[in-house]
């Protein structure tokens, strides 16, 4: 309309359509202001008004990445296995030593000549050997200076012996830990040399573990003795007749 003004020749009409064009612009300027306020402030007050309803949002499920999972490898310790220990119960030990030189005990030993023969002055006994037994010529079988109690019955002192005189009185002495516990006694008619044996019975010396000797006495002085030793647990003696002890003439 201001366009169209400027061509009206009449002033009052040109007046009136140059004020409608500035009036138009006015409106237009007012309606853009308006629009714009409403699209800046509009949400914001009808928010005011009518609160928004939140629409929920639905969050993603998180997604497991799996793991590889390593199984543990069994690492096997080799175990030594040892031999199972063998416990050896002690077993008390008796060394042989020496009593020294034992008495003739004659408070013990009832004298068999009424008018006592003295031995010959040469008279001699040889080594002692304990033994299990011996043959038809006096040789020791089971000979030992230490026996086991439960594997032994008798036991025999062999010797050998010269320049004795018959009638003279012989004693053999058993003793344990210093102690008599038989005693054999006999009137010598063996002859003057050779060999002999002394009996010691399992049912009078019983073998209790300890230390044994064994004395070969000529009326009644000392001539020999032998130690032993007897270890272990005694076998049960069953009583057996004694037989008095055997000699032989060497040939």
């Amino acid at each position: 309309m201001l366009f169209q003004s400027r061509g009206e020749p009449f002033f009052m009409i040109r007046r009136q359509k140059l004020e409608g064009g500035w009036r138009n612009i006015g409106f237009a300027f007012v309606f853009l202001l308006i629009a714009v306020s409403l699209n800046l402030a509009a949400k914001p007050l009808i928010e005011i008004v009518i609160p928004p309803t939140l629409t929920p949002t639905i969050s993603p499920t998180p997604t497991v990445t799996p793991t590889k999972t390593l199984t543990p490898t069994i690492t096997l310790t080799p175990s030594l296995t040892l031999p199972p220990t063998l416990t050896l119960t002690p077993s008390l030990t008796f060394t042989a030593s020496p009593t020294g030189t034992p008495a003739f005990p004659s408070e013990l030993v009832t004298p068999i000549n009424s008018t006592p023969i003295t031995p010959n002055a040469n008279a001699a006994v040889g080594v002692i050997t304990i033994a299990q037994n011996y043959n038809a010529r006096y040789v020791p079988i089971g000979a030992a200076t230490q026996f086991d109690a439960g594997k032994i019955s008798d036991l025999y002192a062999i010797y050998t012996f010269n320049d004795f005189n018959e009638g003279f009185q012989l004693t053999v002495v058993w003793y344990k830990d210093g102690k008599p516990i038989f005693i054999d006694t006999d009137r010598w008619i063996y002859g003057a040399g050779g060999y002999a044996a002394a009996k010691c019975p399992l049912v009078q010396c019983k073998w209790i573990a300890g230390n044994y000797r064994v004395s070969i006495f000529l009326g009644d002085a000392l001539k020999r003795s032998a130690d032993f030793v007897i270890t272990g647990t005694p076998i049960t003696a069953t009583p057996t007749i004694t037989p008095s002890p055997t000699r032989t003439q060497r040939p």
